[in-house]
């Protein structure tokens, strides 16, 4: 099934205004869905809609990729640009892993998915597609270093430095996920069966969403519930983001210890709430003022990302246009 979302500038009105501007064919490729829209050089939606994903074996993806080709087979579109979860060698076109593809281990990914298109491919990480996007013309785009933080099921994002997106030397940076917060519990090692001593556990909107519905005795909590009981004074919901806001503030200290960077973008589902980014704002004020005359490093902004669930699909247009120079 296709399910395809109405145009945002169609190819008529294009022409009719005179404007030539080359197109991108660009995916989000997640464990539930292939979000797919053609864009221009200018990160602007032409169409945009999905697939369902599936996540089971290359001749699954590649059918579904198929399915997207010829949906949008009316476009002249000059290349494909592709955001995937996994360690991501966007240099190369290589998935070293796929996150939940598990059959994906040292694939040729830009290649193999290139070939359903006919077209040049280029491929990036999710996380890092998001700090793209908003490092090319979002919340981070008037700064030379940043972070974005997308608080979700676990932490997403990447660290800019130099306005290019960090990718580390095995293509790994930004994976804040596992950023250590006890490193006396590693010594029981790094599995995700120990996955208390992790910023994920203490800060991802799952972990804290979690917290809320233990305490309360809701099986299911979601982030309405929380910031919904939050807004109307319940206690529980204001001990849980205050102690979420000392965490996330512990652990941008620990990390402008070694960046020193100028911004934190906060994304994720949660930060659609104003409260998210105050929260972790007021929480990094109270830590770094009393000391901001004697740290060795500075104290970053703290403010929202500027995309939602169409980062990744610009963050991936910004790699694909600069890979393609």
């Amino acid at each position: 099934m296709i399910y395809t979302c109405s145009m945002i500038y169609t190819c008529s009105a294009i022409r009719m205004r005179g404007w030539t501007m080359a197109q991108y064919l660009v995916l989000d490729i997640g464990g539930t869905f292939i979000k797919y829209a053609v864009m221009d050089d200018e990160g602007h939606f032409i169409e945009q809609g999905k697939v369902p994903a599936v996540t089971t074996s290359e001749e699954g993806t590649l059918a579904a990729l198929s399915d997207v080709r010829d949906v949008v087979a009316d476009h002249d579109y000059e290349g494909v640009a592709i955001s995937m979860p996994g360690r991501i060698d966007t240099a190369a076109g290589i998935a070293h892993t796929g996150g939940a593809f598990q059959w994906v281990k040292d694939y040729p990914a830009a290649e193999k998915y290139g070939a359903v298109f006919g077209k040049p491919c280029t491929i990036a990480n999710d996380g890092k597609c998001a700090a793209s996007a908003e490092n090319w013309i979002g919340a981070l785009a008037d700064v030379n270093s940043g972070a974005v933080l997308v608080l979700g099921t676990g932490i997403g994002g990447g660290i800019v430095i130099n306005n290019e997106v960090w990718m580390g030397a095995t293509g790994g940076a930004g994976e804040l996920s596992a950023f250590l917060t006890e490193h006396q519990g590693a010594k029981n090692g790094l599995g995700w069966g120990n996955i208390g001593i992790m910023w994920a556990s203490h800060i991802s909107a799952a972990s804290i969403t979690h917290k809320f519905g233990a305490i309360k005795g809701i099986e299911h909590a979601d982030g309405i519930m929380l910031f919904d009981a939050y807004e109307a004074g319940d206690e529980v919901a204001r001990d849980v983001l205050k102690t979420f806001g000392e965490e996330a503030a512990a652990g941008i200290c620990s990390l402008q210890s070694v960046l020193d960077l100028e911004r934190y973008a906060i994304g994720g589902g949660i930060s659609a709430r104003p409260e998210t980014t105050q929260i972790i704002k007021d929480a990094v004020d109270a830590l770094f003022d009393p000391y901001v005359d004697f740290l060795p490093f500075g104290k970053p902004e703290i403010v929202t990302c500027k995309f939602g669930n169409e980062a990744n699909l610009i963050g991936a247009l910004a790699f694909h246009l600069q890979q393609r120079k």
